[in-house]
């Protein structure tokens, strides 16, 4: 019963949260996206969501999808994604690459999940979950995409994005295991835009969403204060209820975290007042 409800709320408020999050003046006037054109791509985003698996919200995509409309086509930057699983949110990301004339690289082993290592507080993962193929995700983004814009590259994280050297303008990090988030910062980061946007899906663990309160972390791979999270523990705020916390959350029903969270290269998340000082 309650499925059924949050599902109902989910399909009758999809024109209403289109014309909310993609309502901003600052949308670049280069793009020409009409009134029409916003619920054109809006449609299509949360159509994509039932035509493949995603632990996405189609929100997310549109609040990634803002970001990047928001940003002059002459400022450089691609778009990375880490974490395809079967191409669901990559295949809504394309299409604002196409929009925006700008590429998207897809970084994904195509195997599944690593193994967790037992620091990992995430080891309730199996080897090999969220495993597309990259002829899966290929064939997805061709059919309901923009494969044009898509440039794929196979391996393990730690393989693959340290031979990262093009500048980012935003990275969606979808990774599950909080190590693979932190190779993912550790390389993407240095690569970002001087407002260039990082975000992930996980953001509901305040372990997991830490890192990017931690001072010593920061300080010690990036000399700098630490960014910061909007959204940690609950996500953005794009039109659903969500007290939290997930681990007690089966008592609220009707309770349904949000989508994503992010930072930017800009933001500071640092505290600095200490009255006994």
């Amino acid at each position: 019963m309650y499925r059924f409800i949050l599902k109902v709320y989910y399909v009758l408020t999809v024109p209403i949260s289109i014309f909310f999050i993609l309502n901003s003046r600052s949308i670049h006037p280069a793009y020409k996206l009409t009134f029409f054109k916003k619920y054109s791509l809006g449609f299509k985003m949360f159509l994509n969501k039932f035509r493949l698996p995603s632990g996405t919200s189609y929100k997310s995509h549109l609040a990634m999808g803002l970001k990047i409309l928001e940003t002059p086509p002459e400022i450089e930057g691609d778009i990375v994604e880490c974490g395809a699983w079967k191409g669901g949110s990559a295949v809504n990301l394309s299409l604002i690459c196409k929009l925006t004339d700008r590429k998207l690289k897809i970084y994904d082993s195509f195997e599944g999940l690593p193994e967790s290592r037992e620091i990992d507080r995430q080891g309730f993962y199996a080897t090999g979950d969220y495993c597309g193929t990259l002829e899966e995700v290929k064939d997805n983004i061709r059919r309901y995409g923009a494969i044009e814009c898509c440039e794929f590259v196979k391996g393990w994280f730690d393989e693959t994005l340290p031979q990262l050297d093009s500048p980012v303008l935003l990275a969606f990090v979808d990774v599950d295991l909080e190590l693979s988030l932190e190779t993912c910062v550790r390389h993407i980061w240095p690569n970002l835009v001087e407002k260039g946007y990082f975000f992930i899906d996980e953001y509901v663990g305040l372990d997991y969403c830490s890192i990017f309160w931690s001072e010593k972390y920061w300080q010690r791979y990036f000399d700098r204060t630490p960014p910061g999270l909007m959204g940690s523990g609950v996500g953005l705020p794009l039109g659903e209820y969500y007290i939290g916390p997930w681990y007690d959350n089966e008592d609220r029903p009707l309770h349904h975290p949000n989508a994503g969270a992010y930072t930017r290269k800009d933001f500071s998340g640092y505290w600095i007042h200490f009255p006994e000082n």
